[in-house]
């Protein structure tokens, strides 16, 4: 089963997959064993079969808590972003407790942060993040992780800017003065735009 399959198919049918995995019947303790084995030799393509194999065999297991943030912070590690919103997703709806929300819901955005990774692209992607900062700043401003969502705050908001004067500039060009002038902005002084890779720069204005 590929992870593209593991996002894209409800969750509770996928289980029903978990059994073409070679080994099976195994205890829960040795599924959650063999996942925490997996994790540390790299191999998060078995670590997600054998996760849900758990899943499938032991249902009720104590392990699986422990199991979806172990895959959650695997993946993360190796950017797979998507894969990791999607286990911290399956923690939060079923584990969660209410002093574990503040935390959680500033991984989502991290995560989301992390996945932006080329400037100058999908303005929608950026705004939302931004969107989802000033949310959880008024939810929780007294959350110990409201710095560091300001701190994403602050970078997207400059990355945007950069990308309206970028825009703007784009339209001017193409002397599209009322264009130009909606995406005018002002670029704060001792600011530096976002770095894009050599081998990227090709793709973009």
């Amino acid at each position: 089963m590929t992870k593209k399959t593991l996002l894209l198919i409800p969750f509770l049918f996928i289980l029903g997959c978990s059994s073409k995995n070679q080994v099976s019947n195994l205890t829960a303790l040795s599924w959650h064993n063999k996942i925490y084995k997996d994790i540390q030799n790299n191999n998060l393509d078995q670590a997600d079969e054998d996760f849900l194999s758990l899943e499938a065999e032991h249902p009720t297991s104590m392990y699986i808590k422990t199991d979806l943030i172990n895959l959650f912070l695997a993946h993360q590690k190796i950017e797979e972003y998507d894969l990791s919103l999607f286990y911290l997703n399956e923690y939060e709806k079923r584990y969660a407790t209410t002093e574990e929300i503040p935390w959680i819901e500033y991984q989502k955005i991290k995560l989301k942060f992390l996945k932006y990774q080329n400037a100058y692209t999908n303005q929608e992607m950026l705004l939302n993040i931004k969107n989802e900062c000033s949310m959880y700043l008024n939810k929780f401003p007294y959350s110990n992780y409201a710095p560091e969502v300001r701190t994403i705050l602050v970078k997207t908001d400059l990355t945007n800017r950069y990308l309206d004067d970028k825009i703007s500039k784009l339209y001017k060009k193409l002397d599209k003065e009322k264009a130009a002038e909606l995406y005018k902005t002002k670029i704060p002084k001792n600011s530096k735009p976002p770095v894009i890779p050599w081998y990227k720069k090709i793709f973009y204005w």
